[in-house]
């Protein structure tokens, strides 16, 4: 199936794979699996209007759903998406080096590579899910290459600036949204009023459309907010991206040994800030915070997204360092199947989750609550580890990821 013969230009090796790296992204699959079955079982619309379960936690019904979705929006909800956009921006860096190494053209190779991921990414979101990142990265992925021979110092400034513009993106929008329910009132109710309207026919298509009906809502009514979104997450994805490119210059990751004292600090920092800026945007969100309303929304989305920035960072340097200590090591390992095939296994949960929550399938979105997305999340995640390893045992690569290797490397690998 795949040539292994050593050539000028290839894929990477199993031999070359850095087994840590596959461990973090085994854990945020989990993550992203976790948080995306939350999301497939609500809509698009549903979010803007502010019933979708992970908007309001305390109103659900039962306190199992209750407990889940806390757990999922407190230590899920954007974590795991931010590690993914670290770890494309590594994976930028090591990608180019070793084109380099190989004596061929990495910018040309890295547009072929981003491109097709685009293109997944618009199949994907097309066929199976509204919710798709590939089509983000793809697209932010294009704007990485002016970054590639920048100094530290640029880098570390340009990450800095898009994550400060990204956070008061979203400060400012929270604000404008407070501003109008107070000031005009009958604007905001009248705002509110067409999405939940929109949200209640989304959730008929969902739960009842044919596989093409539902095709057809998703392009024709989801994809130009979609579109629009994107534009708001282009600064914090690409901000990810340059911290990963950042680390992939250090090499931290190419001597976790020799970089232990930096981990460890990233690991306490991150940890700190986090932890704190949790628990403050929780507090504010459940109101044992009391401020006025304006300064209230604004307040809330500035330290989430703090939280989100730095327990995402928590979370990787955890594992890079429970994966040094023997007793975590075997724990730990599995994790690694499931990373090193993420795209095929990002693919199969979503296409899964949609023949779950969607009309074609089972109809359940709105159906179930949260409690349930979870047990759906480990039966699914536990099938996956046995199927990657399996999988892995004949084969170097996922079917998806030889593919996008395939159609990167064309013949430039024969």
């Amino acid at each position: 199936m795949i040539n292994t013969e050593t050539t000028k230009a290839e894929p990477i090796s199993k031999g070359e794979r850095i087994r840590e790296l596959d461990i973090v992204r085994g854990f945020a699959l989990l993550g992203v699996l976790l948080v995306n079955l939350a999301a497939f079982n609500s809509t698009l619309f549903s979010e803007l209007a502010s019933i979708g379960p992970l908007s309001n936690p305390l109103n659900l019904e039962l306190l199992s759903d209750r407990l889940a979705t806390l757990f999922i929006q407190i230590l899920g909800e954007g974590k795991f998406y931010t590690i993914f956009s670290f770890l494309f921006g590594l994976g930028f860096y090591i990608f180019m080096e070793r084109a380099e190494a190989k004596g061929v053209s990495p910018n040309k190779l890295f547009v072929k590579r981003s491109f097709f991921l685009l293109l997944f990414g618009i199949i994907h979101f097309s066929l199976v899910w509204y919710g798709d990142i590939l089509h983000v990265y793809g697209v932010v992925g294009f704007l990485l290459l002016p970054f590639k021979n920048c100094s530290y110092k640029t880098i570390r400034n340009w990450l800095i600036a898009l994550l400060i513009i990204s956070t008061l993106f979203m400060v400012l929008s929270s604000v404008s949204n407070a501003l109008l329910e107070n000031l005009s009132s009958d604007l905001y109710d009248a705002q509110m009023a067409s999405y939940r309207h929109m949200a209640d026919k989304s959730i008929d298509v969902y739960q009842n459309g044919s596989f093409l009906e539902i095709i057809r809502y998703r392009l024709g009514e989801e994809a130009f907010y979609i579109v629009f979104y994107l534009i708001f997450m282009i600064p914090k994805i690409l901000g990810m991206f340059l911290i990963g490119l950042y680390v992939g210059k250090r090499k931290i990751f190419k001597d976790i040994e020799g970089n232990q004292i930096f981990i460890k600090k990233v690991w306490r920092v991150g940890g700190l800030i986090g932890i704190l800026s949790t628990i403050v945007y929780v507090l504010i969100e459940f109101s044992v915070i009391s401020l006025n309303p304006i300064l209230s929304a604004g307040a809330f989305h500035f330290f989430k997204e703090i939280a989100t920035i730095f327990l995402s960072m928590f979370y990787v340097t955890s594992l890079m360092l429970l994966y040094r200590k023997a007793s975590f090591k075997k724990l730990l390992s599995p994790l690694g199947y499931i990373g090193q095939m993420a795209l095929t296994n990002y693919l199969v949960q979503c296409t899964i989750a949609s023949l779950i929550y969607y009309g074609h399938g089972l109809g359940l979105v709105n159906k179930v609550g949260l409690a349930t997305g979870i047990l759906f999340t480990l039966v699914i995640y536990s099938v996956q580890i046995v199927t990657s390893k399996l999988w892995l045992n004949r084969f170097k690569y996922g079917p998806f990821e030889w593919i996008w290797r395939q159609l990167t490397y064309g013949g430039l690998s024969k």
